[in-house]
């Protein structure tokens, strides 16, 4: 304990500092891994969620225990990695989330008996917009949706119906654009689903206030798609076409091609009536014969003999003259050829096309492999040319304008490629993240080992071994002389008894103090007797440092 406290001394108070700084980084990373390892970790069940998903979702997962974690907005709910899949079919069973929406499980919760008429008409309008709701939520593009449904109910002795109408409330996703077609499709599919209801009834904004479609206009596609987004698109068709044919020839890369199309979009409705007097046929005849004759008869007096049967006979033969009358009507009909011609000018006629296209030229490698730039020839440009004309229906009577210019394209630099928010350098950033942690941890018990535990055992390990750290400086202070040219063991000092070569003590009395001197054979010069008895108990004492000491001295000799 004493030699600890010694060694913690000997440090000094800067290095102290500074192993405590170290010493109590380490402990709070430590704990930091520790609470990393115990914690479980939390991946994302659903996002995008509206806060009466939040509350329904929360309360179902408490209930089944499963633990989650809810973000500040309440948008998203992460559950531990292994739950997810439990979790998500749990809350399933539970019809959630619902996009805040309710559907046709409105009927579930709730008994027939006693519900009036007008509630469950009422009910039936949620449930459908519910349903509508999250059908049109699950769209690409589309986080959620809100649908509103009109059905005007008809009032007694009345007449006049009302349509029934509908409206979209549209929440898109950062970064998503909705188009004409997505916003059709929509209105296709709420006017699909309720009865009576026209697309042009129904009306689509965002939730950014944006009106994406106005109800009540005209029923036809081509009115419910923009004129900007038709001539774009047939604009973007052209210049595919033409980069398509032309890179067969000149190569990939080395053409592009713009075209600007002047489009009508008026609609033109024209009826004719053709007649051909010519064309004469005969339909139907029609003959018509009368014949009549009036005879007048005498005058005579009446009387009872005129009248008498049998005696009148004879008034008809004198009777005065007669008047005959005959009449021949002969009627023919004939129809004359009619043709009746509908012609509709449908919008979106093209009226003009400027297509102008850049082709790149040639590049031809000489013998030291330097690359060179070379113009395409006039023929093969009037070729080019004369393809394009055919590929897009070049109509110059029309006013069309078509340019093909050969010119060397720049050299651009390679575009960086599009990675993902969770891509970086090729790798995820979690793995990366995981990584990093494992090298601190590495870094920090590197720094350990090398500027805490090395110094402490060196310390420990010079005050075990001081014995023989005291023998080594000893024998090579006490016994060895200091003389670099002739290595010799230390002289006796002054007075000292000293032993000649037959082996007597020579007596020297000017010194106080006295020593023998041992005379040993195979050694130059003389040594202390008080010295090679220490020597001798240390060597006793500490047999195996001694050893070492001897051979260490061995090592540096050889």
């Amino acid at each position: 304990m004493n030699s600890f406290v010694a060694t913690l001394q000997q440090l000094g108070p800067a290095r102290l500092g500074v192993m405590g700084a170290i010493l109590l980084g380490l402990l709070m990373f430590f704990v930091f891994i520790s609470m990393r390892i115990t914690t479980q970790e939390m991946k994302l069940l659903y996002t995008d969620l509206s806060t009466i998903d939040s509350g329904a979702v929360a309360a179902q997962l408490e209930e089944s225990q499963i633990p989650y974690e809810i973000s500040s907005d309440g948008s998203r709910i992460l559950v531990p990695g292994d739950e997810v899949g439990r979790a998500r079919m749990l809350l399933a069973a539970e019809g959630l989330p619902n996009g805040g929406n309710i559907g046709y499980e409105i009927f579930d919760k709730q008994s027939g008996f006693g519900t009036t008429n007008f509630v469950q008409n009422i009910n039936q309008v949620r449930a459908l917009e519910g349903e509508l709701a999250r059908t049109i939520s699950s769209l690409k593009g589309i986080r959620s949706a809100r649908v509103h449904i009109v059905l005007p109910q008809r009032q007694k002795f009345s007449r006049e119906t009302r349509a029934p109408s509908a409206s979209v409330v549209l929440g898109v996703n950062s970064g998503s654009v909705i188009d004409r077609q997505q916003i059709v499709s929509v209105q296709s599919l709420i006017a699909s689903a309720v009865p009576g209801l026209k697309s042009r009834n129904v009306s689509v904004v965002d939730s950014n206030g944006n009106l994406l479609a106005k109800g009540g206009s005209e029923d036809n596609e081509l009115l419910s798609l923009k004129a900007e987004d038709l001539r774009k698109n047939y604009e973007t068709r052209l210049q595919n076409k033409i980069e398509e044919q032309v890179s067969r020839i000149v190569g990939f890369g080395k053409v592009t091609a713009i075209v600007t199309v002047d489009m009508n979009f008026d609609r033109i409705n024209t009826s004719e009536e053709l007649y051909n007097p010519e064309g004469q046929v005969l339909r139907s005849t029609q003959s018509t014969q009368e014949s009549s004759t009036e005879r007048e008869p005498i005058s005579n007096d009446v009387s009872i003999g005129n009248n008498l049967p049998g005696i009148g006979g004879d008034l008809l033969v004198d009777q005065g003259p007669s008047a005959e009358n005959t009449r021949n009507e002969d009627v023919a009909n004939y129809e004359i050829s009619k043709t009746i011609r509908n012609t509709v000018f449908q919008s979106g006629r093209v009226e003009k096309l400027h297509v102008s296209v850049l082709v790149d030229g040639r590049y031809v490698t000489d013998e030291e492999g330097v690359k060179t730039y070379e113009s395409r020839s006039v023929e093969e440009m009037g070729k080019i040319s004369t393809l394009i004309r055919i590929a897009i229906g070049i109509d110059e009577e029309r006013g069309d304008a078509l340019e093909v210019i050969n010119l060397q394209f720049a050299v651009l630099d390679a575009a960086e490629d599009m990675v993902d928010e969770r891509m970086l350098f090729g790798f995820e950033k979690s793995d990366l993240i995981d990584a990093a942690e494992i090298m601190v941890v590495a870094i920090m018990v590197i720094l350990v080992v090398l500027l805490i535990l090395q110094p402490m055992v060196t310390k420990l390990m010079n005050v075990e071994l001081s014995p023989r750290a005291g023998l080594d400086d000893m024998l090579q202070h006490d016994l060895l002389a200091a003389s670099p040219a002739n290595p010799a063991l230390a002289p006796p000092p002054t007075g000292a008894v000293q032993i000649g070569a037959d082996g007597q003590p020579i007596t020297n009395s000017n010194e106080e103090e006295e020593e023998d001197l041992i005379n040993i054979q195979g050694i130059e010069g003389r040594v202390k007797a008080s010295t090679v008895k220490k020597v001798e108990e240390i060597v006793d004492n500490y047999p195996e440092e001694t050893i070492a000491v001897i051979r260490s001295w061995m090592t540096q000799e050889s």
